[in-house]
């Protein structure tokens, strides 16, 4: 944040929406992403003059994946929130892996265990 006297710089989230029904990328469950909208603007006694560095973020739900939507896309699901949201339009920042692997036994184990239920091993 830039704040000198009468006029500054500062960031901005602003909630857009949700999208309901889809499949998520990263875990295959049915969830719902919700959108956000990040950007950075100048004003001068508070009031916003103009704005940059925009982008729109689409959470899921069920494991909490971040991913960046296609700033066209964004600008329509902004307008209109029925806007499909497909995956060729999202860019994935990161993602949550409900699962651990245990190197013992190679068994796929819920995260929340520090020791596979299978064969013991530390996780």
């Amino acid at each position: 944040m830039f704040f000198i006297a009468f006029f500054g710089v500062l960031d901005r989230e602003k909630h857009i929406g949700v999208c309901n029904n889809i499949v998520c990328p990263s875990c295959g469950h049915w969830s719902r992403y919700e959108i956000s909208k990040y950007y950075r603007y100048f004003h001068i006694f508070f009031i916003p003059l103009f704005k940059w560095n925009v982008s729109y973020i689409a959470k899921s739900a069920c494991c909490g994946s971040l991913y960046e939507l296609d700033l066209a896309v964004g600008r329509e699901f902004e307008k209109n929130p029925a806007t499909e949201i497909r995956n060729d339009n999202l860019r994935q920042i990161s993602s949550y892996s409900p699962y651990k692997y245990c190197a013992g036994c190679r068994m796929r184990v819920p995260s929340q265990y520090n020791y596979c239920p299978y064969c013991g091993g530390r996780l």
